[in-house]
């Protein structure tokens, strides 16, 4: 398989191109629950694209890749999600609200979050694509570090990682049922995004419309609507009150159905996602990305570009901090996606984009057994050392409570391959008030890792009888005793004090046709 130059800036145009007329088609009916019956934009044409988070949050991890190299990780991409992207709603705000108190992804997406479960990740996995095509595992590694940003243990890691993995393979594969298939290999089989997906193929295989398929996503599949306007027709139906966040199963069925009932076509393809309602401007958007990375910019008729041109509209970035550093047009974009992938194929060693391979012989793009072993990540915050990775697992919430005792676990893994294995001694610095059980000292030894023997775990209990501050600070200490010649490193977390009681919601219909459902509060 060989992909040229010329040809991957080519799919790269598209799929930038086509993120901006997806996203711009499904804007102006974006989280109404209804069934949109449009065949063009209906919006005030002004010759640019709609703003959409979309697009944005990928120049924000353009911009830190730019900054810190490939080797980013996610409290990387946290750091700069926290101080430069500044929407507040939804996982968004309260990834942001979780990260300025001090906890790390993915801890940072899981805590307090009722939208973990919702589509802010899967919006945003081209950039991974694009510099890892035809490399599905590393573009699926890399969409886990940042989906656990603001959607931590939850279904939004599982849709962006699928999302990934489809789009990097459809660089060289553009069978939809093979791509699909692909995906489904990067995620838990149980997962809600894998049955969801799973769903839709079945309704497609079963002959079934739009309008029928749009009825099955409706009884089995849909979240909250939160603020925005449900049809009468589906109020009447039933179809009003779902799980607050319960978003992203609901519209990967809507993605993949959109897919594989109109493949081959892309206007069909966007206009299906659209009519199903729900989040269109992300479904439409990711399609058309899609059809971009496996065709080109060919596949997009000039009706949809011209009227939207080939600029750039941001809504959700901090244009002071970031002033000249937002590209202006979606060929400055590619041209700097294209500087990375570049430094990709040589730092990484990417021969298979410039290396002709087995000519007609189709790569294995399909997930390997050991990357189901990635989501064991989802609940623990990771800091790789010289010599020794630890994880920090707050077991539970990250939370104190008055007089009870809070369990915290380390995991310490020697990752050395040349060096024998040390005793690693380990000190926990906490605040006066707070108490250290059994004590602030502990020591274990871990052996190569290499042995398979490399990891060990440290559990301490802190206690505060009454809580005073808002947030309490600690330090973990690890020093290697002996090989490493005193190497010390720290990790850094905090514990909360939190209170309050949730209580359930009441929606209301305060007016007329179209006024939306409001909570009473």
């Amino acid at each position: 398989m060989y992909l040229s130059l010329s040809d991957y800036r080519n799919r790269l145009t598209g799929c930038w191109i086509g993120k901006n007329v997806g996203g711009t088609l499904g804007m102006p009916m974006e989280w109404n629950r209804q069934p949109n019956d449009v065949t063009y934009y209906t919006h005030e044409m002004t010759g640019e694209p709609l703003p959409n988070d979309d697009l944005d949050i990928q120049i924000l991890w353009l911009i830190a890749l730019e900054d810190k190299g490939l080797n980013l990780d996610c409290k990387d991409l946290g750091q700069y999600f926290n101080e430069l992207m500044i929407f507040t709603h939804g996982e968004y705000g309260t990834a942001k609200t979780n990260l300025r108190a001090g906890l790390q992804p993915p801890v940072s997406g899981t805590h307090n979050n009722d939208f973990k479960d919702s589509c802010g990740s899967f919006i945003r996995a081209e950039i991974w694509a694009c510099l890892f095509p035809g490399h599905p595992e590393l573009a699926a590694r890399y969409a886990f570090e940042d989906a656990v940003v603001d959607h931590g243990n939850g279904e939004g890691v599982y849709a962006e990682v699928f999302v990934a993995a489809m789009e990097s393979a459809c660089f060289f594969e553009t069978r939809v049922p093979t791509l699909i298939d692909i995906g489904l290999s990067y995620i838990p089989e149980d997962c809600a995004v894998s049955r969801a997906v799973r769903r839709a193929v079945a309704c497609v295989e079963a002959g079934l419309d739009r309008e029928q398929a749009r009825q099955v996503m409706l009884k089995e599949w849909i979240g909250h609507i939160e603020w925005h306007y449900i049809s009468p027709e589906d109020e009447r139906n039933g179809y009003k009150e779902g799980k607050m966040g319960w978003d992203v199963p609901s519209n990967l069925f809507i993605l993949v159905y959109s897919l594989l009932k109109c493949a081959g076509s892309f206007d069909e393809s966007i206009l299906t996602a659209v009519s199903f309602g729900e989040d269109t401007d992300c479904t439409a958007g990711t399609i058309a990305a899609m059809y971009g990375l496996m065709y080109g910019i060919a596949c997009i008729d000039e009706k949809w570009i011209a009227p939207i041109g080939r600029g750039i509209k941001t809504v959700s970035l901090d244009p002071f901090r970031l002033s000249g550093r937002i590209p202006a047009t979606i060929d400055e974009m590619s041209a700097r996606v294209e500087a990375l992938f570049l430094k990709a194929v040589e730092q990484m060693g990417l021969d298979i984009q410039f290396t002709p391979q087995d000519a007609g012989a189709a790569p294995d793009f399909f997930a390997k057994d050991y990357f189901q072993n990635l989501y064991a990540e989802m609940n623990t915050v990771k800091y790789c050392f010289p010599y020794m990775n630890v994880r920090l697992d707050y077991l539970g919430e990250p939370v104190l409570e008055n007089g009870v005792p809070k369990r915290i676990r380390f995991l310490i893994s020697n990752n050395s391959k040349s060096i024998s294995g040390d005793r690693v001694l380990v000190h926990l610095y906490a605040q006066d008030e707070v108490q250290v059980l059994p004590s602030k000292d502990a020591a274990v030894f871990v052996s190569m890792a290499h042995l398979g023997s490399g990891t060990k775990a440290v559990e301490f209990e802190v206690l505060v009888e009454q809580l005073t501050r808002p947030l309490y600070r600690f330090v973990a200490e690890f020093t290697f005793e002996e090989n490493k010649k005193g190497m010390t490193h720290c990790v850094p977390f905090v514990l909360l004090n939190e209170g309050g009681t949730p209580v359930p919601t009441v929606w209301e219909k305060r007016g007329p046709y179209p006024i939306p459902n409001q909570p009473r509060v």
